[in-house]
């Protein structure tokens, strides 16, 4: 038996360097509008990064996505487990905006730079620069060094409140399977996404999301709708596990 029943009425990673939010930050490049193709359909946002991925690379993969809400935006990778944590943090709660191949330039005439592949803004005002490597290249204390000296002078321009370096040994496989469906939901269904709000509004307790989809009554629309409301906190996994329709889900608990 679960423990849930529906009212009648409705009712990871390496920290180079933190503290608050500099008041001085940059703000992050202005999204390019979507727009319509020839059948109605909007396109993806054109991206925002301030350099450009090689098409094919004989050393490691290159990634072309759109990834965000509704039309999306482009995004553009460099290696798999960089596109992995780009995947996470599309869909990570408290993000608000995401940019990737983001350039810093420091020194005293400003001759040196670092391209951050990823930059989070939060929505409690934070702005986290992310770099991502393999591994094996944490060995080099070259890199170590330079990462170092990087993020003294991020802190010191106020360019972003943390610099973090992240490795394939930050990608939790369940976090990364649960970003993988949740951000295959960009498209709204108006009818279907209503109907599972009207739905949950009298949950109490915890309920499989296949028996939520059964009593919305609309088969893999509801399903799908189901999800966009994971996505976006409205539902949450009653215990940390890959989504599936068994999943135990339960309403936002206000605080």
């Amino acid at each position: 038996m679960y423990n849930a029943s529906i009212d009648a009425e409705p009712p990871g990673s390496h920290v180079m360097n933190q503290g608050l939010q500099p008041p001085n930050a940059p703000k992050s490049r202005e999204v390019g509008p979507a727009r319509p193709a020839s059948d109605g359909r909007l396109l993806p946002a054109t991206r925002q990064g301030d350099r450009k991925v090689a098409n094919a690379s004989t050393g490691h993969c290159t990634v072309y996505a759109v990834l965000g809400q509704g039309p999306g935006v482009r995004f553009e990778a460099e290696s798999h487990i960089e596109f992995c944590h780009l995947l996470r943090l599309s869909v990570a709660p408290g993000v608000l905006h995401l940019q990737e191949q983001v350039l810093f330039r420091f020194g005293a005439g400003e001759e040196d730079k670092h391209f951050f592949d990823m930059i989070a803004t939060m929505t409690s005002g934070a702005r986290i620069a992310y770099t991502v490597k393999p591994e094996v290249e944490l060995r080099s204390h070259d890199f170590l060094s330079h990462m170092a000296v990087v993020a003294r002078h991020v802190r010191v321009k106020g360019f972003a409140s943390e610099v973090r370096l992240l490795t394939e040994a930050d990608l939790d496989p369940v976090d990364l399977h649960n970003a993988k469906v949740l951000a295959a939901l960009r498209d709204a269904d108006p009818e279907a996404d209503a109907a599972a709000r009207a739905c949950i509004s009298g949950l109490i307790g915890a309920l499989p999301l296949f028996e939520l989809a059964r009593l919305i009554g609309l088969e893999a629309r509801g399903h799908r709708a189901l999800l966009r409301l994971l996505r976006s906190g409205e539902l949450r996994l009653a215990r940390r596990e890959r989504i599936s329709p068994t999943s135990l889900v339960h309403k936002e608990l206000l605080q």
